[in-house]
């Protein structure tokens, strides 16, 4: 089973702590500072212990070697919240989803320096993404909100299904993924289809039980919606929708996380028994080929936990949140698997943003 980001692993993680003691130790830089030649620096969202208030984002400048461990902190004087869930840049902003905390926080872009504070009461929010100057923030109340990224202002909500997570725009329509998860063992397997103009409702397309993450293809043809299963019996999965007809055309097994890079996609499963957990690489224009490994000079990662590819070069940043309630890593990779260099983060590294 995965529980990658709360309420589920949220809820593990508050047992670990209890029951393990939690033993983060401050993140110490590398020996060697690393050297991104296409990027200046990049944000890291850690996000903690759920209800334990300790979300942080921190900043690895590749310029300077610099790290600074709770950036949001240092910079605005306050802490981040509790449970932060989701971190992207759009426009010059970086928006944060801090899930029990219930608010989306807006920061300037350059220098993480809080603009405002998006209060959500009770919704619990969870994922967002953006199209055309608004926001679009899952929920795990059930509802979508849609934020105005110039005034910053709620707009509109509708309801999705049953615990929203991952969403994605593609050809003039809102994906979102309802993952039912907090009704185990009775998961949800839709994802709703929105007019993104008007949030009317057109569709609901069954996938894999507990859909969680969503991406769309670059040129616009395909939704990629994995699944996490059902932690015992059910593997988590990933399905390719076309989004001109909206109909699954094709399904991967043994897949709990992804990203995609083109015509491929760098995906992961998680075993907890496992001494470590495979990455590998799936190509998108061969349906029938096996996913071959990724990682190629003997790398291991004990618990993946999040994924994203720097769109500037290529190279693939992995986290390793370790057992959860230790500091977590950042390794990145070349383009064929080679590990490039790796360094401490906080406690439960999840999402990446590059700045260049």
């Amino acid at each position: 089973m995965h529980f990658k980001q709360p309420f589920f692993h949220g809820i593990i993680l508050f047992m670990f702590a209890v029951f393990c003691g939690a033993s983060c130790q401050p993140p110490t830089p590398p020996p060697t500072p690393p050297v991104d030649t296409q990027a200046s620096g990049i944000y890291i969202l850690n996000e903690g212990l759920f209800q334990h208030n300790n979300s942080t984002i921190s900043f690895y400048n590749f310029d300077t070697g610099d790290f600074r461990a709770d950036l949001f902190l240092e910079i605005n004087q306050r802490g981040l919240g509790d449970t932060g869930n989701d971190l992207k840049r759009y426009g010059n902003k970086l928006y944060c989803v801090v899930n029990n905390s219930h608010r989306v926080e807006v920061m300037d872009f350059a220098t993480a320096k809080s603009i405002k504070a998006i209060s959500l009461p009770g919704k619990s929010p969870r994922h967002i993404t953006f199209h055309q100057n608004k926001a679009y923030v899952s929920c795990f109340d059930g509802d979508v909100v849609r934020i105005d990224t110039a005034t910053l202002e709620v707009e509109q909500s509708v309801h999705s299904g049953n615990n929203p997570e991952g969403l994605c725009v593609c050809n003039g329509k809102l994906y979102v993924a309802n993952s039912g998860g907090l009704n185990n063992p009775d998961y949800d397997k839709t994802v709703s289809v929105f007019d993104v103009n008007t949030l009317t409702l057109l569709k609901t397309i069954e996938v894999g039980i507990n859909p969680y993450m969503v991406a769309a293809s670059d040129n616009g043809q395909y939704v990629y919606v994995c699944t996490r299963g059902d932690y015992i019996d059910q593997c988590g999965t990933l399905s390719r929708i076309d989004a001109h007809t909206d109909q699954v055309s094709q399904t991967w097994q043994n897949i709990q996380n992804f990203c995609l890079d083109g015509n491929k996609a760098y995906v992961y499963e998680v075993d907890y028994n496992a001494a470590s957990n495979p990455v590998k690489v799936l190509d998108l224009t061969n349906p029938d080929m096996e996913p071959t490994l990724f990682i190629t000079d003997g790398t291991n990662l004990q618990m993946p936990y999040g994924i994203t590819v720097n769109p500037l070069n290529g190279d693939v940043y992995i986290t390793d949140a370790h057992n959860f309630t230790v500091t977590g890593d950042v390794f990145c990779f070349d383009k064929n698997g080679k590990k490039k260099f790796s360094f401490s983060a906080g406690l439960n590294p999840s999402a990446i943003v590059f700045k260049q």
